[in-house]
């Protein structure tokens, strides 16, 4: 089923789109899930006001509604972001560790040509 939130005037309007007749009340909740998002709305439904059918066979039913809520969840997108950098942040410190060795190295080497081998 499709949910499509809007207004007509100064009222909140839920617009569905199904297979089937809906017949929605109460207080509802919709999950949507998008490959960037989670998309959550909480909703109360007044009443049905209205409801047609096209030639594919859908049904799409309006309903009024109040006290809308939504929450856009992008926290997977951001853990992504935050695993990519972290990934980053770790290979940059390996660099760093294997540069550093390296300047330890040859500072040893030159300690030892210019003072010899200490004994």
């Amino acid at each position: 089923m499709q949910y499509i939130f809007g207004t007509k005037g100064n009222l909140e309007i839920l617009k569905t789109k199904s297979k089937t007749r809906t017949d929605l009340s109460g207080y509802l909740t919709v999950k949507r899930e998008y490959a960037n998002q989670t998309i959550i709305d909480s909703f109360h439904i007044v009443n049905k006001y209205r409801h047609d059918m096209d030639v594919d066979g859908y049904y799409y039913d309006w309903y009024v509604i109040d006290k809308h809520y939504r929450v856009s969840d992008k926290s997977d997108i951001l853990q992504e972001n935050i695993d990519k950098t972290d990934d980053a942040l770790l290979e940059e410190d390996t660099y760093m560790d294997e540069r550093l060795s390296a300047v330890e190295d040859a500072i040893c080497e030159l300690d030892e040509m210019l003072n010899g081998n200490g004994g």
